[in-house]
């Protein structure tokens, strides 16, 4: 059974493959790629879009595999759906977290009682902010390419991003993220793509 923190974790990383979906920008060639990146992504409207997810863990001999429907709006809400291979519905709204398998009951989690939680919200929350400060804060952040194709690189700093993460890489092409791969300390990977 997958622990809740983890769950969260993979809801967030689709939150923000979300953050990217849109239309292309025109910036100056000469500023901080990292800064641009974080910068558009912040600037994104309510979105709903079909999701493909891989996790290869150490303890499985084969990777598991989801899909389903991706929904952001401001101010901090995200819901992931999953249908296949069973139906699941994760909620980020606010400072809470809901979690619902099939037609069982809602489980509830505020993100006061859970720190490390929190640290994985805020990771995911602070480039639909546009809050680079929030992201330096537990990360070393570092981009390639350029706004037609790009990579955003994201090593843990600060001790609690290190002990849940080794690194994020979110790859994308104008203001739009198309994979996002997270390796996780224990070094299971969890790869979550948005179809076109």
């Amino acid at each position: 059974m997958e622990r809740p923190a983890v769950k969260v974790f993979s809801l967030l990383v689709a939150w923000g493959l979300l953050a990217g979906m849109g239309q292309a920008w025109a910036v100056d060639n000469g500023t901080d790629l990292t800064g641009q990146i974080i910068a558009h992504l912040g600037q994104v409207p309510e979105r709903a879009q079909p999701f493909h997810e891989q996790k290869d863990m150490a303890a499985l001999t084969h990777p598991l595999l989801s899909s389903g429907v991706l929904l952001f709006h401001r101010p901090a809400y995200l819901e992931k759906n999953t249908q296949a291979p069973r139906p699941e519905k994760l909620v980020i709204d606010g400072s809470m977290v809901s979690i619902q398998r099939g037609a069982g009951s809602v489980h509830n989690v505020p993100l006061s009682q859970s720190p490390a939680l929190a640290l994985l919200v805020t990771t995911m929350r602070a480039p639909l902010e546009g809050d680079m400060a929030s992201l330096t804060h537990d990360y070393t952040l570092s981009a390639q390419g350029d706004l037609g194709a790009w990579t955003l690189n994201m090593a843990p700093l600060s001790p609690q991003a290190v002990h849940l993460v080794r690194l994020v890489v979110l790859k994308g092409r104008n203001n739009a993220i198309q994979s996002l791969k997270i390796v996780q300390a224990n070094g299971d990977v969890q790869t979550l793509t948005l179809d076109p």
